[in-house]
């Protein structure tokens, strides 16, 4: 629907934004014809659309919203809404290979405001430019600090705050990886605390995010740090409380924050890590002493991240103990399952973010953030999100969440099906485990990297039944029959990515099965059907590596690209090498294929990182 506005009728505040979004969608200037009204309320949380004759009235009470009143205008839609958070934002991740170009991250703003968001995070470990650390994101695709500056302009427009989150403490393995860092480090992970050069580094890290975003807040991560105070620390220093190392680094940096008027925000898990001897994040044995809670800085703000539990009680109970730290409200970091995985697990998004919203709701917690991670090579189609950004919206601003109302939305906003987006997300499976909030999954990723001699995956995940392999190979079959015919389709939404994950993944499959049959009773009438697959396979790996470069470059610097196209590749190079070893087997050169003869005793476990699964040895 095309829309028009007369700006002298249209409160000055929202005139960046509708000129903002009218760079992508129909939304024209027009004093004559004007169909789009605004009228601003007391109440905050409210947010309505009103259609009347064939005019759209939004009514706001924060400005950072009205977006949200524009895109149910757009699909010609009616509102009444009350949203349940002050700051409603995402994260996403710009360290695991994938940094997202500052064009392509302006798109992401416009459909987040239209969706209902008004902040956002690019989680940087170390990709951005430090003055003077020519090894600081290295190879890594480094924003300079007019990019960020570009983008936070962009972004202010929208109404939308961006907020840095980088590392300060742990997580910067990209960094201390290079021999320049080799006495700076406590772990390999961890940067060495209380040595005059970190901090010295640390400022400059610290100034960059000042001087690159106008919001005061700045997220230092600081989670994950388990070996703190054990490594480089410990030889010198001996050993001491982590409680203490860590607080201490904390109150060192919020000086720092406080010469730049930046306002501290770190990840709490480490306080329940260090409390129990399991350093485990939920447990009820966790015992913080005192003297540790009354040394947190109090300027600093806890975010809890939580993305596996599936009940609102396990959400309020933790979102309770991390504001009892320092008695400040804490954020609350849910996630949209992008990590380790092809496209998104709109599943186990759904699950995990209903229950959370709950908890917030039950603690009265006001801000919210939905993590996207990018682990083990950023490889997720990211714009698979979209759909479960547009539920997560639909739900904090609903209460319950309502398919057709977002469909609707979605199709005006995104320009894609709502439905085969989130359909295309059962590609990613799982199996409950039922220990410690675990599960483990036949997911994209698992069987793409699985080995197709090797097949340690394969055998895992028979420990959920002998037929785990067919039924995924049917629910595959099932999935890309619904997009063959939809692949130059621009309405569908990227579907060729999917259809070639598809494609590999089927034949995978297929060819595992023929070559353990065919193996076991030394049939080589099946083996050479196996073989006579390769060439198919290692076609449609090609065409995956094309996708996904296609996929990359319509949004992300050159720099990772690199690690798919390594393992494609490496992938392509293991299906020749078993053509190799059943033509040596079948001409009598060698007796067995050593790793089809191995067998054992299967636990089902969850692990997805491409460097656990693809092969049975050991490298970094």
């Amino acid at each position: 629907m095309t829309l028009y506005w007369n700006p002298s009728a249209v409160p000055a505040e929202l005139h960046p934004v509708i000129r903002t979004l009218a760079e992508e969608y129909p939304i024209i200037e027009c004093a004559e014809k004007s169909n789009l009204s605004f009228e601003k309320c007391d109440c905050k949380e409210h947010l309505s659309v009103q259609k009347n004759d064939g005019k759209f009235t939004v009514t706001y009470g924060n400005a950072s919203f009205a977006g949200r009143g524009i895109g149910y205008a757009l699909a010609g839609l009616e509102a009444d809404e009350k949203i349940c958070f002050d700051t409603h934002g995402i994260l996403l991740d710009c360290s695991r290979t994938m940094v997202v170009t500052p064009e392509y991250f302006k798109k992401w703003l416009r459909r987040m405001s239209l969706l209902g968001y008004n902040m956002a995070m690019l989680y940087t470990k170390d990709a951005y430019e430090v003055p003077g650390e020519t090894y600081f994101g290295f190879m890594r695709g480094t924003y300079s600090l007019e990019e960020v500056r570009e983008i936070d302009a962009y972004a202010k427009q929208l109404g939308i705050e961006m907020i840095a989150s980088i590392q300060a403490l742990g997580h910067l393995e990209p960094v201390l990886r290079w021999h320049i860092y080799e006495m700076d480090k406590d772990t390999d992970n961890v940067i060495m605390p209380d040595a005059e050069k970190t901090y010295t580094m640390l400022d400059k890290m610290l100034k960059f995010w000042s001087d690159a975003f106008d919001s005061r807040r700045i997220h230092l991560g600081m989670d994950e740090t388990h070996d703190l105070g054990r490594g480089r620390f410990m030889d010198i220093n001996g050993y001491e409380r982590p409680f203490d190392i860590y607080n201490r680094h904390l109150r060192k940096l919020c000086a720092i924050c406080g010469k730049y008027d930046l306002q501290p925000i770190i990840w709490g898990d480490m306080y329940f890590r260090f409390g129990n001897k399991d350093q485990e994040y939920y447990s009820d044995s966790s015992q913080i002493p005192q003297d540790v809670r009354d040394a947190i800085p109090k300027e600093v703000q806890l975010a809890y991240w939580d993305y596996t539990h599936r009940d609102a009680e396990t959400y309020a109970g933790m979102l309770q103990s991390t504001r009892a730290l320092n008695g400040h409200a804490p954020m609350m970091a849910s996630g949209i399952h992008t990590w380790a995985r092809l496209w998104c697990d709109f599943e186990l998004t759904k699950a995990t973010v209903s229950a959370c919203i709950a908890g917030c709701q039950q603690q009265n917690v006001r801000e919210i953030v939905y993590t996207m991670w990018g682990d083990d090579g950023g490889y997720c189609e990211f714009e698979s999100a979209f759909a479960s950004m547009a539920w997560a919206a639909d739900k904090a601003f609903n209460g319950e969440a309502c398919d057709q109302r977002i469909a609707g939305v979605f199709a005006a906003v995104c320009g894609t099906d709502y439905f085969l987006q989130t359909e295309l997300g059962k590609m990613e499976f799982q199996h409950s485990e039922g220990i410690l909030d675990r599960w483990t999954n036949v997911n994209t990723a698992t069987v793409l990297w699985d080995d197709p001699v090797m097949g340690i995956v394969w055998h895992e995940m028979l420990h959920h039944g002998a037929d785990i392999w067919d039924r995924t190979l049917a629910e595959y079959r099932r999935l890309i029959s619904l997009i063959h015919d939809k692949r130059n389709d621009k309405n569908a939404g990227y579907i060729d990515y999917a259809w070639n994950i598809l494609n590999v993944l089927i034949k995978k499959l297929e060819f595992r099965k023929k070559l353990v049959s065919g193996y076991r009773q030394r049939n080589f009438t099946t083996l050479r059907e196996a073989c006579d697959m390769v060439p198919e396979i290692c076609d449609a790996l090609d065409m995956l590596n094309d996708s996904f470069r296609e996929q990359w470059f319509r949004g992300y610097k050159s720099y990772g690209l690199e690690i798919m196209q390594i393992r494609l590749g490496g992938l392509k190079e293991r299906y020749i090498e078993a053509v190799r070893r059943i033509d040596e087997l079948e001409q009598g050169i060698i007796n067995n294929i050593h790793e089809l003869d191995h067998d054992y005793d299967t636990i089902g476990w969850g692990e997805l990182r491409y460097r656990m699964i693809a092969t049975g040895g050991w490298f970094v």
